[in-house]
């Protein structure tokens, strides 16, 4: 998890410093990508599958379709940007500005935690 907030730290300083090269970028965000795939249970959904079934979301834990799994890394990044504005707070300028950005920040991972949490509820 820590390697995540140096990312996103990474990718933060990227567009105000010349210094960090392209490629670096784009490992970053492959690396995210990838993790939060993972995370979220693409193996689940590979291997299990829904079993032919039409449905959005399997009403057990032990299985998960494919848009479960996109949803669920959809809200894994919607985290990560409220995670990001926290920390672009931290290097704003004016006290209103860290106030709006530290508003949106913990307004956006309650979003996403809301989110996720209904997800859980509605496989149980």
């Amino acid at each position: 998890m820590e390697s995540n907030i140096e990312l996103i730290i990474i990718l933060s300083t990227a567009s105000s410093s010349s210094r960090i090269s392209k490629p670096v970028i784009v490992a970053a965000i492959a690396y995210l990508a990838a993790f939060f795939a993972l995370a979220s249970g693409v193996f689940n959904a590979i291997i299990e599958g829904g079993g032919g079934s039409q449905a959005f979301i399997l009403p057990t834990r032990s299985a998960q379709t494919t848009l479960e799994t996109v949803v669920t890394a959809f809200l894994l990044f919607i985290g990560t940007a409220g995670t990001f504005l926290l920390y672009k707070a931290g290097k704003a300028a004016t006290s209103r500005g860290q106030g709006a950005l530290l508003g949106a920040g913990f307004a956006i991972i309650g979003i996403a935690l809301m989110l996720g949490f209904t997800l859980i509820t509605l496989k149980t």
